[in-house]
């Protein structure tokens, strides 16, 4: 490589070599890191002396020689630009001088007697050969030469001022200057001009680039090359072997395999203090813990932070203290020898752990080792592979789990190890759970497993959909007598509240199950302890029925007082569910927007999703279908990655009554199509929210039959679970409004009946339901009473959908009562409501503009003469839906629409679909 980018280092050695032409001697000591051209600086000079005829003697100090005497002196005999004879006298005083420096020994910053005669001679014979001529003496690496070597070239150098002689010597800078004495005496003298030999600019490396590509293409790519070197010449010739940035080469992210090797070469050149820090910096790395390096390596911070400067100037590192490429980190790594390695990452790991660093950071290490052997590393482990668990890292869960489970050393903590192992294996896999599950799921044989271990093998089975496994456990938990010796165990009992309204046909596996309270009534049980069990009692009370003003103001109290955390966020969850199970929509609004909030500054998707999911049902509850489909659709995508029936049944229920409470059927069908592998089976409280959805979207499809099936099903579950709560579900209203559709009117009205005297002073909103569907299946003339009742009701707890049927239904009655004007009042009042909760597709009745009597009815009198089938045709097409349309929201073939339009339009006496419209409202009128 050419030295035209050191143009004024050469300038320097120029004038040096002419100032010793005209017996001015001189000395030039180049220093320069690793690579830097130090070696091609010194060839220069060699060749420029041999070109005005000057006598050269050379040598390279290296390592392994530098304890010979005269090992440099030596070489400079052997390696002399004349014949032998010229340098016999040299060679003669060397080989006696070797035998006086072995039977003395040598200092360098100081003479013997001794040493000064041998020391003079070599002078004399240098000086003899420098009156044949010019005399270039250079020495590369000077740093590693022999201590009686260096004591000549230093008693040389104070003896050359009038001589025409050149001493050019390179040197390493390390952590620790090699013979500092030395090198200050040699800079000191008048004659002595020090080079030092900085990294190249993006120009220079530029100009380096030219030798081998166009000059444009150079100059585009200098940037990143001086970028990835640090301007060491050794990586830009590396880079440039590599074809980086070529049509035909790698990109700056891929492999390198001749930056790699320079690097490598670069480290074994370093001095031992700085290539150890670049070697334990690369163990570091990984988790940018690269503030620990000192104690790691155990060297003082200032001969670290003189290190981390070489290695910048060397390239191998940037000025922040980050690798420049991952292969300069591949590469300190493998200079490391294996042992060496496993050392450094558990002393890291050792380190972060006293220092409190987070334990995903500290598993790594320990990862790295292979090794866990310290009393705290098997449960930082676990608590590592618990956190990759929860955000989705399955292989590194599974890697420490296998780690932990290798070096676990008791029996507790292997059953903790195992359950782990289990856990993120069915992550991967869940047709691995049957291995884990046996005669003690998730446990090895020895003792029984802790409550915790329990509960978590339990729910994380659960969240995974796997129910008989999960009931498979719990049949093995109850056979091993755990219930009945855990008895007292508050954090056991909490697991069984929660059970019992999550998943009540599980929880009847355990002999032990809470006692179930009655409606009205109280289990007897002393009050839990502690934030969860508190709240999940409190709902569980909530469930079967119990509802009480002091229970409700200490859940307000309770979401008041606690702050989010990881530790309060399933306790204020459930608090806030109770709320909303008790028909408390304005307080569950108000406390979930604060929480959810929260939950979304704080970025957590675990709480993001729960309070999403609660807020859809806050929606739904205050008529708010818009607001309703967008939480639910924040709660089942802001987990993608787990599939979690707790956290996606519910929110998928949510979001499918939304989108029928909206009009939205076509996109109700799809959600309906698309999970319609969804788990509905008699175990969880989100087949009920499931059942709860699906019938009311039977009924905007008018099939009230299946609708019926549906909230009877429903019913059944909710008995006999002693979930009864008819503001949680109002199931008898939903099996009311089925009949209704039915024409089965007493039916109904016992339903609703039975409904209205279940209800608490607290269920207003579901009062206000139950009693404008107890108003349908009356007569006209009893109808109004009811409806106002509803209605002030409802002003209560406002829920805009709800008013919106109740106010519609007012207007329709009082119109058929004759009374138009309060008729007209009502029916306006109800559009005013539909406008605001964006729901006017599910109130047809009442037309795009109010107008009752411009839009086509499902109980219009005028279309009595057709069949039922062909009302539901007539009246979908009324409203403009095309035959396609038609056929897919009725679940019949396009060619059946067809024949039904055929006799409609043969019993109305007209011929096109524009003529049909006009006479369904020509019979409402």
């Amino acid at each position: 490589m050419h030295l035209s980018y050191r143009g004024r280092e050469l300038a320097t050695v120029t004038k040096m070599l002419g100032a010793c032409l005209n017996r001015k001697g001189g000395v030039i000591l180049i220093d320069g890191t690793v690579a830097s051209g130090k070696t091609e600086l010194l060839k220069k000079i060699s060749d420029d002396s041999i070109g005005v005829g000057s006598v050269v003697l050379s040598a390279v100090a290296v390592k392994t020689e530098s304890g010979i005497p005269f090992g440099v002196v030596d070489q400079l005999a052997h390696n002399a630009s004349v014949s032998f004879d010229e340098i016999a006298e040299l060679q003669e005083t060397i080989e006696t001088g070797v035998g006086i420096a072995t039977a003395h020994g040598a200092d360098v910053e100081r003479v013997n007697p001794e040493h000064g005669r041998v020391l003079a001679k070599l002078h004399a014979a240098m000086m003899r050969l420098a009156e044949q001529g010019p005399l270039v003496i250079m020495v590369d690496d000077l740093h590693n030469a022999d201590r009686i070597s260096l004591q000549f070239l230093c008693y040389l150098a104070r003896r050359i001022v009038n001589k025409r002689v050149l001493l050019a010597f390179s040197v390493l800078p390390g952590a620790v200057n090699a013979f500092p004495l030395f090198q200050m005496e040699i800079s000191s003298q008048t004659n002595s001009r020090r080079l030092v030999l900085e990294p190249l600019s993006v120009r220079q490396v530029g100009e380096v680039l030219c030798a081998s590509m166009e000059r444009a293409d150079a100059a585009c790519l200098a940037p990143l090359y001086h970028e990835l070197s640090g301007g060491n010449p050794l990586l830009v010739k590396a880079l440039m072997a590599d074809r980086l940035g070529a049509a035909d080469g790698p990109g700056p992210d891929d492999g390198l395999p001749n930056y790699r090797r320079a690097v490598l070469t670069c480290l074994q050149r370093l001095d031992r203090i700085s290539a150890e820090v670049a070697q334990g910096l690369s163990v570091l790395e990984a988790t940018e813990s690269r503030h620990v390096i000192d104690r790691l390596l155990r060297l003082d911070s200032a001969l670290v932070r003189s290190s981390e400067h070489i290695l910048v100037r060397s390239g191998l590192l940037a000025r922040q203290g980050y690798r420049r490429h991952r292969e300069a980190r591949a590469a300190a790594l493998e200079s490391l020898a294996p042992a060496r390695r496993v050392e450094l990452h558990a002393e890291a790991a050792r380190l972060l752990f006293h220092e409190g660093a987070g334990s995903a950071e500290v598993a790594m290490h320990l990862l790295a080792a292979d090794s866990a052997k310290d009393p705290w590393a098997v449960p930082l482990l676990i608590e590592a592979a618990e956190q990759q668990l929860q955000a989705g890292r399955m292989d590194r869960a599974t890697e420490y789990a296998r780690l932990a489970q290798r070096e676990a050393a008791t029996e507790e903590q292997r059953a903790e190890v195992t359950l782990m192992q289990a856990r993120t294996e069915w992550r991967l896999n869940p047709a691995l759970v049957a291995r884990h599950l046996g005669p003690r799921p998730g446990f090895p044989s020895g003792p029984p497993p802790q409550p915790r271990q329990a509960i978590r093998i339990i729910r994380e089975l659960l969240e995974q959909g796997l129910l008989e496994q999960a009931k498979a456990a719990l049949c093995w938990v109850g056979g091993l007598g755990f219930d009945v010796e855990h008895a007292d165990c508050e954090e056991w009992n909490t697991f069984k509240t929660w059970l019992a309204f999550t998943y009540p046909l599980l929880a009847m596996q355990l002999p032990g199950a809470p006692e179930q309270a009655g409606p009205r009534g109280r289990s007897g049980r002393p009050q839990p302890v502690g934030e969860l069990a508190r709240s999940a009692h409190l709902l569980s009370s909530v469930l079967h029925g119990d509802l009480a003003d002091s229970d409700l103001e200490l859940a307000e109290d309770r979401l008041r007082t606690l702050r989010l955390s990881g530790s309060t966020f399933e306790a204020l969850g459930i608090t806030l569910r109770a709320l909303v199970y008790a028909d408390q929509y304005g307080p569950a609004h108000n406390w979930g927007e604060v929480l959810f909030k929260e939950a979304n500054d704080r970025n957590d998707p675990a709480w993001i999703a729960l309070f999403a999911s609660i807020m859809a049902e806050v929606a739904i509850g205050r008529g708010e279908p818009a607001a309703a489909a967008e939480y639910a659709c924040t709660a089942m995508t802001c987990r993608s990655d787990q599939n979690s029936m707790i956290m996606s049944g519910i929110p998928l229920a949510v979001l499918m009554l939304a989108l029928v409470q909206s009009g939205d059927i076509k996109g109700a069908r799809r959600l309906l199509i698309s999970r319609a592998t969804l788990h509905t089976a008699a175990h969880g409280r989100e087949s009920l929210y499931f059942l709860h959805a699906r019938g009311h979207y039977h009924l905007a499809i008018h099939q009230p039959h299946l609708a019926l099936r549906d909230f009877e099903s429903c019913g059944q579950r909710m008995l006999a679970w002693r979930l009864d709560s008819p503001s949680f579900i109002p199931w008898r209203s939903d099996r009311a409004q089925a009949l209704i559709a039915l024409h089965r009117y007493e039916e109904a009205g016992k339903a609703a009946g039975e409904q209205l005297v279940g209800l608490a002073p607290l269920q207003r909103r579901t009062r206000a339901i139950t009693l404008r569907v107890l108003a349908e299946t009356r007569e006209p003339e009893q109808r109004p009473a009811l409806l106002k009742e509803a209605f002030h009701v409802m002003a209560e707890t406002p829920d805009h959908v709800e008013t919106a049927r109740i106010l519609g239904l007012l207007g329709r009655t009082h119109q058929s009562l004759g009374d138009v004007a309060t008729a007209t009042r009502f029916l306006e009042q109800a559009r005013d409501t539909t406008r605001g909760c964006d729901v006017n597709r599910l109130l047809p009745n009442l037309g795009p503009d109010g107008d009752a009597c411009t839009t086509p009815r499902d109980d219009v009198g005028g279309i009595a003469e057709l069949s039922t089938a062909e009302q539901r045709v007539a009246l979908l097409v009324g409203k403009g839906h095309t035959n396609s349309e038609v056929a897919s929201e009725l679940f019949i073939t396009v060619s059946t629409v067809e024949q039904h339009l055929t006799r409609i339009y043969r019993k109305f006496g007209i011929k096109q679909r524009s003529d049909l419209r006009a006479r369904l409202v020509g019979c409402h009128a």
